[in-house]
């Protein structure tokens, strides 16, 4: 039997991240997966940018975040291999959809940053983004961006339904079973049917 198209969908923080596997089974969208993942391990500062650099010297602040930065390649690249070899064989993971960041990238030095008020809110949670699109690349996978707060829209957008039938079914009629199941997951979902939409075709079911 053919293996089913996925995504993996993101919801990413400082430190971790919820991952959802949204693949298709009998033509609607169906989480398959989810899981709470580590990005870095423990014991390292999870906002080097923010909090412990900003009272270190250059020297050392570099070399902190250059620590910061090799953990959370690792980190983020088992886990995304992990997820995309328990799927296997009865899901092909084709795409990464994670939150567009905040800035194209995080300058070269921690100075800059911490120059910047927006960067320096911002450069953190760019890490585990960049690390995790990077991860993804490595894997062959496609990599979609979408901007927080934009992901209902793009999924009814992109298989022809209206916003709050998108909004109705991550939210309920779509719903896996079982607990956790927050905003993270209602947005992460959202943008893995958008993500979904040019390798599989949709329907939602109808509203009971």
């Amino acid at each position: 039997m053919k293996p089913s198209p996925g995504v993996i969908s993101v919801a990413e923080h400082t430190g971790w991240a919820h991952l959802l596997c949204v693949t298709v089974h009998g033509g609607r969208p169906v989480v398959i997966e989810r899981r709470r993942v580590s990005l870095i391990e423990p014991g390292l500062p999870t906002l080097p940018y923010e909090h412990d650099t900003r009272a270190m010297g250059e020297d050392d602040a570099e070399a902190l975040v250059a620590r910061v930065r090799r953990s959370i390649a690792a980190c983020t690249a088992q886990a995304l291999e992990r997820v995309v070899s328990e799927l296997a064989p009865a899901c092909r993971v084709v795409a990464l959809a994670i939150r567009k960041p905040p800035f194209p990238r995080i300058p070269g030095s921690v100075r800059a940053v911490h120059a910047s008020y927006q960067l320096l809110y911002s450069a953190d949670g760019m890490l585990y983004q960049g690390a995790l699109c990077r991860a993804a690349k490595q894997q062959g996978l496609e990599v979609r961006l979408c901007r927080r707060g934009e992901e209902v829209g793009l999924a009814a957008t992109s298989i022809g339904v209206q916003p709050d039938e998108i909004e109705e079914f991550v939210t309920r009629i779509g719903r896996p079973a079982g607990p956790p199941w927050t905003q993270d997951h209602r947005r992460a979902y959202a943008a893995g049917i958008a993500a979904l939409a040019p390798h599989a075709r949709m329907r939602l079911p109808v509203r009971e």
